[in-house]
Protein backbone atom coordinates (compact mmCIF):
# COMPACT_ATOMS: atom_id res chain seq x y z
CA UNK A 1 0.00 0.00 0.00
CA UNK A 2 1.48 3.28 -1.19
CA UNK A 3 -0.05 6.44 0.42
CA UNK A 4 0.73 9.54 -0.29
CA UNK A 5 -0.07 12.94 1.87
CA UNK A 6 -0.36 16.42 0.52
CA UNK A 7 1.59 18.50 2.92
CA UNK A 8 1.54 22.29 2.77
CA UNK A 9 2.82 24.73 5.06
CA UNK A 10 1.56 27.64 6.15
CA UNK A 11 2.26 31.01 8.43
CA UNK A 12 1.98 30.81 12.12
CA UNK A 13 -0.69 32.97 12.99
CA UNK A 14 1.47 35.47 15.05
CA UNK A 15 3.93 35.54 12.72
CA UNK A 16 1.32 36.97 10.05
CA UNK A 17 1.84 41.20 9.29
CA UNK A 18 -0.42 43.27 6.64
CA UNK A 19 1.44 45.90 4.65
CA UNK A 20 -0.47 49.37 4.20
CA UNK A 21 -2.01 48.10 1.29
CA UNK A 22 -3.27 45.05 2.32
CA UNK A 23 -0.91 42.40 1.10
CA UNK A 24 0.58 40.44 3.19
CA UNK A 25 4.23 40.64 4.29
CA UNK A 26 5.92 37.26 3.78
CA UNK A 27 9.14 39.22 5.22
CA UNK A 28 10.28 36.83 7.87
CA UNK A 29 7.34 34.70 8.02
CA UNK A 30 7.30 31.63 10.53
CA UNK A 31 6.22 28.31 8.45
CA UNK A 32 4.81 25.66 9.94
CA UNK A 33 2.59 22.28 8.79
CA UNK A 34 -0.94 23.27 8.24
CA UNK A 35 -2.66 21.75 11.22
CA UNK A 36 -4.93 19.29 9.51
CA UNK A 37 -2.21 17.81 7.21
CA UNK A 38 -0.57 16.55 10.45
CA UNK A 39 -4.11 14.57 11.04
CA UNK A 40 -3.63 13.31 7.97
CA UNK A 41 0.02 12.40 8.20
CA UNK A 42 -1.03 10.73 11.27
CA UNK A 43 -3.50 8.77 9.85
CA UNK A 44 -1.13 7.60 7.18
CA UNK A 45 1.11 6.33 9.58
CA UNK A 46 -1.36 4.10 11.21
CA UNK A 47 -2.76 2.13 8.00
CA UNK A 48 0.98 2.27 7.16
CA UNK A 49 1.62 0.30 10.38
CA UNK A 50 -1.43 -1.75 9.81
CA UNK A 51 -1.01 -2.49 6.16
CA UNK A 52 2.91 -1.81 5.40
CA UNK A 53 3.77 -0.20 2.41
CA UNK A 54 5.37 3.34 2.29
CA UNK A 55 4.01 7.13 3.16
CA UNK A 56 5.10 9.83 0.98
CA UNK A 57 4.64 13.15 1.79
CA UNK A 58 4.97 15.70 -1.29
CA UNK A 59 4.48 19.37 -0.43
CA UNK A 60 4.83 22.26 -3.18
CA UNK A 61 6.98 25.24 -2.09
CA UNK A 62 10.79 26.27 -1.59
CA UNK A 63 13.46 24.57 -0.07
CA UNK A 64 12.79 26.55 3.34
CA UNK A 65 9.89 24.07 3.48
CA UNK A 66 12.30 21.15 4.10
CA UNK A 67 12.15 21.47 7.10
CA UNK A 68 8.25 20.42 7.88
CA UNK A 69 8.92 17.57 4.98
CA UNK A 70 11.65 16.44 7.94
CA UNK A 71 8.85 16.61 10.50
CA UNK A 72 6.77 14.59 9.00
CA UNK A 73 9.16 12.09 8.02
CA UNK A 74 10.40 12.13 12.22
CA UNK A 75 6.95 11.15 12.48
CA UNK A 76 7.05 7.99 10.67
CA UNK A 77 6.71 9.18 6.90
CA UNK A 78 9.37 6.92 4.76
CA UNK A 79 9.64 8.23 1.62
CA UNK A 80 8.95 12.40 0.89
CA UNK A 81 8.82 14.98 -1.82
CA UNK A 82 9.16 18.52 -2.40
CA UNK A 83 8.14 20.10 -5.99
CA UNK A 84 9.91 23.42 -6.12
CA UNK A 85 10.35 25.63 -9.28
CA UNK A 86 10.07 29.48 -9.78
CA UNK A 87 7.12 28.77 -11.92
CA UNK A 88 5.59 27.81 -9.03
CA UNK A 89 5.76 30.92 -7.06
CA UNK A 90 2.44 32.09 -7.32
CA UNK A 91 -0.13 29.50 -7.87
CA UNK A 92 -3.86 29.18 -7.33
CA UNK A 93 -5.30 26.47 -6.04
CA UNK A 94 -6.37 24.73 -9.47
CA UNK A 95 -3.29 25.21 -10.73
CA UNK A 96 -1.18 23.66 -7.53
CA UNK A 97 -3.65 20.51 -7.66
CA UNK A 98 -2.28 20.58 -11.59
CA UNK A 99 1.57 20.04 -9.93
CA UNK A 100 0.25 17.45 -7.39
CA UNK A 101 -1.74 16.14 -10.27
CA UNK A 102 1.74 15.71 -12.16
CA UNK A 103 3.64 14.27 -9.52
CA UNK A 104 1.45 11.71 -8.47
CA UNK A 105 1.09 10.43 -11.78
CA UNK A 106 5.06 9.85 -12.28
CA UNK A 107 5.17 8.29 -8.56
CA UNK A 108 3.12 5.65 -10.72
CA UNK A 109 2.17 3.35 -7.71
CA UNK A 110 -0.57 5.81 -5.70
CA UNK A 111 -3.56 3.45 -3.89
CA UNK A 112 -4.40 6.43 -1.63
CA UNK A 113 -4.09 10.48 -1.18
CA UNK A 114 -4.70 11.88 2.18
CA UNK A 115 -5.31 15.73 2.44
CA UNK A 116 -5.77 17.81 5.05
CA UNK A 117 -9.79 19.51 5.24
CA UNK A 118 -8.54 22.82 4.05
CA UNK A 119 -5.58 25.07 5.07
CA UNK A 120 -5.43 27.16 7.34
CA UNK A 121 -4.06 30.22 4.95
CA UNK A 122 -6.64 30.65 2.72
CA UNK A 123 -9.49 28.17 4.35
CA UNK A 124 -10.43 27.05 0.49
CA UNK A 125 -11.29 23.40 1.33
CA UNK A 126 -11.07 23.21 -2.60
CA UNK A 127 -7.66 21.73 -2.99
CA UNK A 128 -9.13 18.02 -2.37
CA UNK A 129 -11.68 17.64 -4.58
CA UNK A 130 -9.91 19.56 -7.25
CA UNK A 131 -6.95 16.98 -6.56
CA UNK A 132 -9.50 14.21 -6.96
CA UNK A 133 -11.30 15.43 -10.22
CA UNK A 134 -7.83 16.23 -11.97
CA UNK A 135 -6.99 12.54 -11.29
CA UNK A 136 -10.27 11.29 -12.27
CA UNK A 137 -10.44 9.04 -8.25
CA UNK A 138 -13.23 9.30 -5.93
CA UNK A 139 -13.27 11.54 -3.07
CA UNK A 140 -14.26 11.07 0.53
CA UNK A 141 -13.74 14.71 2.41
CA UNK A 142 -14.72 15.75 5.75
CA UNK A 143 -13.35 11.95 7.01
CA UNK A 144 -13.86 11.66 10.59
CA UNK A 145 -12.88 7.89 10.49
CA UNK A 146 -11.28 5.46 8.48
CA UNK A 147 -12.95 2.08 9.14
CA UNK A 148 -10.98 0.16 6.67
CA UNK A 149 -8.99 0.10 4.16
CA UNK A 150 -8.48 -3.06 2.06
CA UNK A 151 -5.52 -2.94 -0.19
CA UNK A 152 -5.44 -2.02 -4.06
CA UNK A 153 -9.17 -2.94 -3.09
CA UNK A 154 -11.36 -0.34 -1.37
CA UNK A 155 -11.51 2.12 1.48
CA UNK A 156 -14.82 2.30 3.95
CA UNK A 157 -14.93 5.76 6.13
CA UNK A 158 -17.46 7.85 7.73
CA UNK A 159 -17.95 11.42 6.74
CA UNK A 160 -18.40 13.72 9.51
CA UNK A 161 -20.95 16.65 8.53
CA UNK A 162 -22.88 19.37 10.34
CA UNK A 163 -25.88 17.33 10.98
CA UNK A 164 -25.25 13.08 10.42
CA UNK A 165 -22.18 10.99 10.22
CA UNK A 166 -22.47 8.84 6.88
CA UNK A 167 -20.62 5.85 5.73
CA UNK A 168 -19.12 5.61 2.80
CA UNK A 169 -17.28 3.35 0.85
CA UNK A 170 -14.99 3.98 -2.73
CA UNK A 171 -12.85 1.97 -4.51
CA UNK A 172 -8.88 2.72 -4.47
CA UNK A 173 -7.36 4.87 -5.76
CA UNK A 174 -8.87 7.65 -4.09
CA UNK A 175 -8.45 10.93 -2.03
CA UNK A 176 -9.68 11.52 0.88
CA UNK A 177 -9.54 14.73 3.28
CA UNK A 178 -9.65 14.65 7.08
CA UNK A 179 -11.08 16.57 9.98
CA UNK A 180 -8.81 17.23 13.04
CA UNK A 181 -11.36 14.81 15.10
CA UNK A 182 -10.00 11.60 13.21
CA UNK A 183 -7.12 11.04 15.35
CA UNK A 184 -4.43 13.01 17.39
CA UNK A 185 -0.86 13.32 16.05
CA UNK A 186 2.02 11.92 17.49
CA UNK A 187 5.09 13.86 18.67
CA UNK A 188 8.49 12.92 17.07
CA UNK A 189 11.11 11.67 19.78
CA UNK A 190 14.03 14.25 19.67
CA UNK A 191 16.36 10.76 18.21
CA UNK A 192 14.05 10.59 14.80
CA UNK A 193 14.07 14.38 14.62
CA UNK A 194 18.13 14.28 14.81
CA UNK A 195 18.16 11.06 12.42
CA UNK A 196 16.06 12.54 9.50
CA UNK A 197 17.88 16.18 10.46
CA UNK A 198 20.31 15.77 7.15
CA UNK A 199 18.21 13.66 5.02
CA UNK A 200 18.00 14.52 1.25
CA UNK A 201 14.72 15.52 -0.07
CA UNK A 202 14.33 14.49 -3.34
CA UNK A 203 13.16 17.69 -5.73
CA UNK A 204 11.44 17.66 -8.72
CA UNK A 205 10.65 20.69 -10.93
CA UNK A 206 8.28 21.80 -13.16
CA UNK A 207 10.40 19.96 -16.55
CA UNK A 208 10.68 17.06 -14.27
CA UNK A 209 7.10 16.84 -13.94
CA UNK A 210 6.33 17.80 -17.43
CA UNK A 211 4.06 20.82 -16.71
CA UNK A 212 3.74 23.34 -19.09
CA UNK A 213 3.85 27.70 -17.95
CA UNK A 214 -0.50 27.61 -19.42
CA UNK A 215 -1.17 24.79 -17.32
CA UNK A 216 0.28 27.27 -14.31
CA UNK A 217 -2.15 30.12 -15.33
CA UNK A 218 -4.34 31.24 -12.16
CA UNK A 219 -8.06 30.78 -12.80
CA UNK A 220 -8.64 33.48 -10.37
CA UNK A 221 -6.89 36.69 -10.25
CA UNK A 222 -7.37 39.23 -7.85
CA UNK A 223 -7.95 42.85 -9.21
CA UNK A 224 -8.91 44.66 -5.70
CA UNK A 225 -8.20 44.20 -2.12
CA UNK A 226 -10.14 46.37 0.23
CA UNK A 227 -11.07 46.15 3.89
CA UNK A 228 -14.97 45.69 4.58
CA UNK A 229 -16.70 48.38 6.10
CA UNK A 230 -16.73 49.36 10.07
CA UNK A 231 -18.84 47.40 11.99
CA UNK A 232 -21.68 49.85 13.23
CA UNK A 233 -20.50 50.58 17.09
CA UNK A 234 -22.70 48.81 19.80
CA UNK A 235 -24.98 50.23 22.21
CA UNK A 236 -24.37 49.46 26.09
CA UNK A 237 -28.28 48.34 27.76
CA UNK A 238 -28.04 49.91 31.55
CA UNK A 239 -29.99 48.52 34.61
CA UNK A 240 -29.67 48.37 38.19
CA UNK A 241 -29.63 44.19 37.80
CA UNK A 242 -29.55 41.48 35.17
CA UNK A 243 -32.90 41.28 35.27
CA UNK A 244 -33.36 44.93 34.49
CA UNK A 245 -30.78 44.79 32.13
CA UNK A 246 -32.61 42.07 30.10
CA UNK A 247 -36.10 43.62 30.19
CA UNK A 248 -34.40 46.37 29.19
CA UNK A 249 -32.88 44.53 25.65
CA UNK A 250 -36.14 42.69 25.29
CA UNK A 251 -38.30 46.29 25.18
CA UNK A 252 -35.50 47.75 22.76
CA UNK A 253 -35.43 44.37 20.51
CA UNK A 254 -39.31 44.24 20.12
CA UNK A 255 -39.49 47.86 19.67
CA UNK A 256 -36.92 47.83 16.68
CA UNK A 257 -39.17 44.68 15.32
CA UNK A 258 -36.71 42.59 16.02
CA UNK A 259 -38.31 39.75 17.76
Amino acid sequence: MHIVVCLKQVPRDNSVKINSDLSINAEGIEQIMNLFDEYAVEEALKWNEELGGKVTVVSLGPDEWKDQIRRALAMGATDSLLLSDPSFAHLDTLSAARVITAAIKKLGDVDLVLCGRNSTDDESGAFAPSLARLLGWPQLTYVGKVNEVSDGDKVVAERHLEEHVETVEAKLPAVLSVVKDINEPRYPSLLRIKRVAKVEIPTWSAADLGITADALTPAISVSNRVPPPPRPSGEMVDGADTNEKVRALVDKLMSAQVI
